[in-house]
């Protein structure tokens, strides 16, 4: 008879303890930000959209140097091409005033050079080159402002001392002028926006001692009620004689030629006051193609042409009186002398009073000089006549 299989049961071994698993749990599901389908993302989850990270994975204060790098080189750029193409001033006095503040495109094609630098990363870094390139080629402009050596020649020379100052409707203090002058002892001075109360005060005898010719046109004097000025007066005072006046055509502001009989050495004085392009570019080109053919017409000798010119070195007027006369700078190689505006709490930034000389001059002193009721440095030049 066949016996029935016993059943084994699980009973443990003595001595050793029975185990047994503990129920598997499950973790309860974690809602991501978003909604339930979790298509949000956390903070700071997802390419470039940490705090202060732009979309593109660069932090936001890099994108915004390269913006700012992009303005200082659009605006160095704007001053580069004014320079370089000097007829676009002609199209809008806005476009020609700008063209007063070349020099300073400099600092701008700088500025982007630096914040180029500062903002670039890896391959973006290649945007640097033009912005060098910028900047190299507006160094050019800077070119005719770094100072220079003295270059006056030995040999057998005359000297004349030329002072020119506007006068800023007369209102420049006479006492203040005539300190400047009894320093810097001028020859000749060359005054603009004179008026009647300065052609008074030239006629005294304190001054008429040292100037007795005086030539030239006056304003009416400033209207302190209304606070009116006229700029048409133009007035030169001279040691020496001064003879064969002859004024410029059809201009805004007195422009004239004279002689000074400085002994064994006379020379022709343009005493100058056109237009500036705040009285609309077509009076601004007009009144300098005057002065232009005036001193062209004037040009087969030693010449002096001095005065507020309403015109940089950039200016397409200033420009084009220097190559059709072969008139010289005389600021050339003196540095950087900015003449107006003289009467802000900041520096002067741009010159726009001047004065040229014919080749047979040459520079031996160049300063300015501060006259106290004027907005203008006057210029206190010396020079020598072979």
């Amino acid at each position: 008879m066949k016996q029935s299989a016993r059943p084994t049961s699980a009973r443990p071994r003595p001595g050793r303890p029975r185990t047994t698993a503990p129920p598997a749990t499950r973790r309860p599901a974690t809602r991501r930000p978003g909604g339930p389908s979790g298509k949000g993302k956390g903070k700071g989850e997802g390419k470039g959209e940490g705090k202060g990270t732009a979309p593109g994975g660069e932090p936001r204060s890099v994108r915004w140097l390269l913006v700012a790098a992009s303005v200082c080189a659009t605006i160095g750029l704007f001053l580069l091409v004014l320079d370089a193409a000097p007829e676009l001033q002609g199209r809008h006095q806005w476009l020609a005033m700008a063209a007063s503040f070349a020099p300073y495109g400099w600092l701008a094609w700088l500025a982007a050079v630096v914040l180029g630098l500062a903002g670039a990363r890896g391959r973006t870094r290649l945007v640097v080159a033009p912005l060098a390139l910028g900047l190299a080629l507006h160094t050019g402009i800077l070119a005719p402002y770094l100072p220079e050596p003295s270059r006056a020649s030995a040999g057998s020379r005359t000297a004349v001392t030329v002072l020119e100052l506007n006068l800023r409707y007369g209102l420049a203090d006479p006492d203040a002028l005539g300190t400047q002058v009894a320093a810097g002892r001028p020859d000749v001075l060359v005054l603009a926006e004179a008026t009647r109360a300065t052609e008074k005060t030239l006629r005294r005898a304190a001054w008429a001692k040292g100037y007795p010719y005086v030539v030239g046109t006056t304003g009416h004097d400033y209207d302190t009620a209304d606070s009116v000025g006229d700029p048409r007066g133009t007035l030169v005072a001279s040691r020496y004689p001064v003879t064969h006046f002859e004024g410029a055509d059809d201009t805004s502001f007195s422009t004239f030629a004279v002689r000074v009989e400085l002994p064994g050495h006379p020379f022709t004085l343009v005493a100058a006051h056109p237009a500036n392009p705040q009285y609309g570019v077509g009076t601004w080109l007009k009144d300098a193609d005057s002065l232009t053919r005036l001193a062209m017409g004037r040009a087969n000798g030693p010449m002096v042409l001095a005065g507020d010119l309403n015109a940089t070195g950039e200016h397409l007027t200033l420009r084009t009186l220097l190559a059709k006369t072969g008139l010289a700078d005389t600021v050339a190689g003196q540095g950087w002398r900015p003449t107006f505006p003289a009467d802000a709490w900041y520096p002067p930034l741009i010159q726009i009073d001047h004065v040229l000389v014919s080749r047979e001059f040459a520079v031996t002193g160049f300063r300015t000089l501060r006259v106290p009721g004027t907005d203008h440095l006057g210029l206190l030049v010396q020079l020598q006549l072979s």
